[in-house]
């Protein structure tokens, strides 16, 4: 679930109509905060104009200020709505991307979504730093904002920046708490520990970096507990989201712990977390979603063949994605789960001779097929080219062998497959050495190489 953003705007439009007719800057800001009201009602393309209309008429607020000063609790409500409508026009422009159709979507077009967004976080935290309470300290709740833009911003950059403006979300979120200790803003906090530890844990290459990662997992689960202690239902806290995200964040500490045991021991942790968000949130589709993906990777820890694993894949299956798509039939997170853990079955059942394999792999294929038919869900251009991919290697293994062959044969197009993948992946052995598929791996290698 995204961040938790601290609003304020909503209260600003109670302006002395006299003073807003003498000052334009007064009511240039009025103008600004209507704008903004709008766009949040606004999706789509749609919402990004509207975020920029509103930008640029909070800038010009703050213009007239030349003339106009503003008092200055409205001088900080400029700047805390400019910062606003900035960070959600950035989110909106990567939101558009992801939702592309294939034919639009391109390396170029997420290349240029992502500098823009880019740009429009830099300047959305520099407004949120503008943001002051009487004593000249940020305001606690431009403060929060400001760290969760810093952690979207975080997800465009490399890992080593990415790691670096985390640590500035962190002091963003430790200014915000120094002056109240807010659930939200302890559960943004613990979010970005999580998003740490990931990617330390992805470049540890030696003992220190994977006990930088334990550390900062370990803080963020911490992190979690003090959030939910503070939550109150009463006064409107997301306590369903809360245990969400603290059961993704175990299930992801879990993924990246060496040890089977501890593994395990996490996996059990994040299946009670998110199977408590699901009583209090049965309408929503992600937390069934995230308990099928728990179960699923606690399988992988698992002797393969053993009954318990075969429990676990079932759980994940029955708990969580089927369930999700009980909630909404269309959901395509749910359908990609249900058709990895089809193939994890069928593997499983394949490498014992058993020919219920067949079956499985089948079953799977029609998931991932259901997905394709609104690929705009799926994300990002690699997310949805993984998704073919992986429609292809169970095609292959359900002897639709024709079908798989014109899914590589579009990937290829696209330069969406490594030829190496093509040569080494053992979902591919029964057609390798058909000349089509040779052919295949031939314009795969001329794609990767130009």
């Amino acid at each position: 679930m995204p961040p938790r953003d601290r609003h304020k705007h909503a209260k600003a439009a109670k302006v002395n109509s006299r003073l807003s007719a003498a000052q334009p800057s007064a009511q240039a800001l009025e103008e600004a905060q209507t704008l903004q009201q709008r766009a949040e009602r606004k999706r789509g393309r749609e919402a990004v104009t509207a975020y920029e209309h509103a930008a640029n008429k909070f800038q010009r607020a703050l213009d007239l200020e030349q003339r106009a000063p503003l008092s200055f609790e409205r001088h900080c409500d400029a700047y805390f709505g400019l910062a606003e409508v900035l960070q959600n026009w950035a989110e909106g422009v990567l939101a558009v991307c992801r939702t592309l159709p294939d034919a639009e979507l391109t390396r170029e077009a997420e290349q240029a979504a992502s500098s823009i967004a880019k740009s429009l976080f830099k300047k959305a935290v520099e407004s949120y730093q503008q943001v002051r309470t009487g004593t000249r300290e940020i305001r606690a709740d431009a403060a929060v904002n400001s760290g969760n833009t810093l952690a979207a911003w975080a997800e465009l950059l490399a890992p080593p920046e990415a790691i670096q403006m985390l640590a500035t979300a962190q002091q963003a979120y430790e200014a915000a708490l120094a002056q109240e200790s807010d659930a939200a803003t302890w559960g943004n906090r613990a979010d970005a520990f999580v998003r740490q530890a990931e990617l330390v844990a992805e470049g540890a290459g030696e003992q220190a970096g994977r006990e930088s990662s334990q550390q900062a997992y370990e803080q963020g689960m911490e992190a979690y507990a003090t959030a939910c202690s503070l939550t109150s239902t009463e006064q409107g806290d997301d306590l369903p989201g809360l245990l969400h995200n603290w059961g993704v964040g175990l299930r992801s500490m879990a993924e990246h712990t060496a040890d089977d045991e501890a593994a395990c021991r996490a996996y059990s942790l994040a299946v009670q977390k998110l199977q408590a968000s699901i009583q209090f949130a049965r309408g929503d589709v992600a937390p069934y979603n995230a308990l099928g993906d728990a179960y699923a990777g606690w399988a992988e820890r698992l002797p393969d063949g053993s009954v318990e694993q075969q429990l676990k894949l079932g759980n994940a299956l029955q708990e969580g994605y089927q369930a999700a798509l009980h909630v909404n039939a269309n959901t395509s997170e749910a359908l990609v789960g249900i058709a990895e853990v089809k193939g994890r079955m069928g593997r499983l059942l394949q490498r014992n001779g058993s020919s219920d394999a067949r079956r499985h792999f089948t079953e799977g294929a029609q998931a991932y097929q259901k997905a394709l038919q609104a690929p705009s869900n799926l994300g990002s251009m690699q997310d949805r080219n993984e998704t073919r991919y992986n429609f292809a290697c169970l095609l292959c293994l359900s002897t639709q062998q024709e079908a798989a062959m014109n899914v590589l044969a579009e990937l290829v197009k696209k330069d969406g497959v490594a030829s190496q993948d093509l040569i080494t992946d053992e979902d591919f052995t029964d057609m390798r050495e058909l000349p089509a598929f040779q052919h295949l791996i031939q314009q795969a290698q001329h794609s990767n190489t130009t």
